[in-house]
């Protein structure tokens, strides 16, 4: 069969016989690794651009990586030697990543914490962050490829049916359904249920490009190295989460203590689902001829024609997929998004002249402000020590876990002026009040109050009393 089903050989990527990629791995490798050891090390220490925009620094720098090594065992790059799939699977990696920002308007899952104030900068960085989901957890699967892993593991072959199509798809319905109609108790069925709703549209369409046709033939490593890369690319993805100044918070219900980073334990079982829901929702939308499939295709191949004449659809699917972006980028700002990075401008204890004077000093980053004493503050700006000491108790709550200005504002008016005050609180009766001192939609939900108390409890155990009270 022709046309943009057909898969490439697990050999088609290699180059000639004996011949290097360009540019050796090395090349790529040594600048990749040096920039990303930058940006965690300046993340660390709170310095811009790193510590407000890490997830950017450090994940591009890891696709390079990975690609590299991609290339250093099989003699190609799997993106840089193909810039129109990397191109496709880049645009398409944020698209489907909004569809999961859709889902969680409902399920409520996660949120997200001090993200840049200004809107443009915002939605851009957002989309530039999402686009790299697809490439890595398909670099991920790629990298054991190139080691032969899963490749001897055979099991027995079988047929595939109308009826076992039919199952499939039927429990990706009730998953679809569940989850979204019961999310307090099924959140956890929305993993997967892209897999099963289009698995069986799938194997119909192009049995090669489909896990169903892939164990159907005995041969399970392809769904193997994608439940393994998923696995390994989540762990990464939460090691660079948890000391991120813009970051995520999960709230899951039940599962908000025993976490490791900010993923609860059990979630890290959601990675391996996520991957293969991945790979196959790209796969359809190869299928549908709007997405540029990974093999190298020669100019003169009915491969290429096809997607020269396809041309048309995919300006219009682009234009559609801009327009549900944005979309869900608006949704996102009323719905996922907790709390934008905190200023001098947006801290409501300063008077205009206090911000100047603070603008001027290292103090100018709400950031420092917030881990430096009140003594010190008053004596290099020139203010009272009385009037200091306000300043960094709410440069103290506003930088606890995103809490963000609009919340600590909201806090502030409850009576909670300080961190110490806020460990001392009650979780539910607090958010009771928050919730009835304003109207915006998601503000202090039960498991966020539950966050900014326990963080709170964690930090007055941390400094001491006396330092939180300074």
């Amino acid at each position: 069969m022709t046309g943009p089903v057909e898969v490439q050989s697990s050999n088609a990527s290699r180059t000639t016989a004996g011949e290097a990629p360009r540019p050796d791995p090395w090349l790529i490798a040594v600048p990749a690794a040096a920039f990303l050891a930058l940006a965690v090390a300046m993340m660390l220490r709170g310095v811009a651009p790193f510590a407000n925009w890490f997830y950017i620094s450090a994940w591009y720098p890891t696709i390079l990586l990975l690609d590299a090594s991609v290339a250093a065992r099989r003699g190609s790059y799997y993106l840089l030697s193909r810039p129109r799939f990397a191109t496709s699977l880049f645009a398409w990696s944020a698209v489907l990543w909004f569809f999961f920002e859709l889902v969680n308007f409902r399920v409520a899952n996660w949120y997200y914490v001090n993200l840049p104030p200004d809107l443009p900068i915002r939605w851009l960085g957002t989309t530039i962050s999402f686009m790299t989901v697809l490439p890595v957890l398909f670099l991920a699967e790629r990298l054991l490829a190139a080691g032969g892993i899963y490749e001897r593991i055979r099991w027995p072959e079988f047929q595939v049916g109308q009826r076992l199509l039919r199952g499939v798809f039927a429990t990706g319905v009730a998953f679809a359904a569940l989850s979204l109609a019961w999310p307090r108790y099924f959140f956890p069925l929305i993993w997967g249920a892209l897999t099963l709703l289009l698995e069986p549209l799938n194997y119909r369409r192009g049995p090669r490009r489909s896990l169903i046709g892939d164990l159907s033939a005995g041969r399970p490593a392809r769904l193997l190295r994608y439940l393994t890369g998923g696995l390994a690319i989540g762990f990464i993805w939460e090691l660079y989460n948890i000391e991120s100044r813009s970051k995520w918070i999960y709230t899951v219900p039940g599962l908000e203590n025993l976490k490791l980073f900010e993923m609860p334990l059990l979630g890290f079982g959601g990675f391996p689902v996520f991957a293969v829901d991945c790979f196959v929702v790209y796969q359809t939308l190869v299928m549908a001829g709007v997405a540029v499939p990974e093999e190298v295709v020669d100019r003169r191949s009915d491969i290429n024609r096809t997607s020269r004449r396809l041309l048309p659809r995919r300006l219009m699917t682009a234009t559609a997929a801009l327009l549900f972006c944005t979309l869900v980028l608006l949704g996102m700002d009323r719905w996922n998004t907790d709390s934008v990075r905190p200023n001098l401008d947006s801290l409501w204890v300063l008077r205009p002249e206090d911000r100047s004077r603070l603008a001027v000093t290292e103090y100018g980053d709400v950031f420092k402000l917030a881990n430096v004493s009140a003594r010190e503050v008053a004596s290099i700006v020139g203010a009272s020590e009385s009037e200091a000491a306000e300043w960094v108790d709410a440069a103290r709550l506003v930088t606890l876990r995103g809490i963000g200005t609009a919340n600590g504002r909201l806090l502030w008016g409850a009576g909670i002026r300080s961190v110490h005050e806020l460990a001392a609180a009650d979780p539910a009766e607090l958010g009771m009040r928050l919730r009835q001192m304003s109207e915006r939609p998601r503000v202090a939900t039960p498991p966020k109050v539950r966050v900014w108390v326990q963080a709170a409890i964690r930090e007055v155990q941390g400094r001491g009393t006396a330092a939180v009270d300074e």
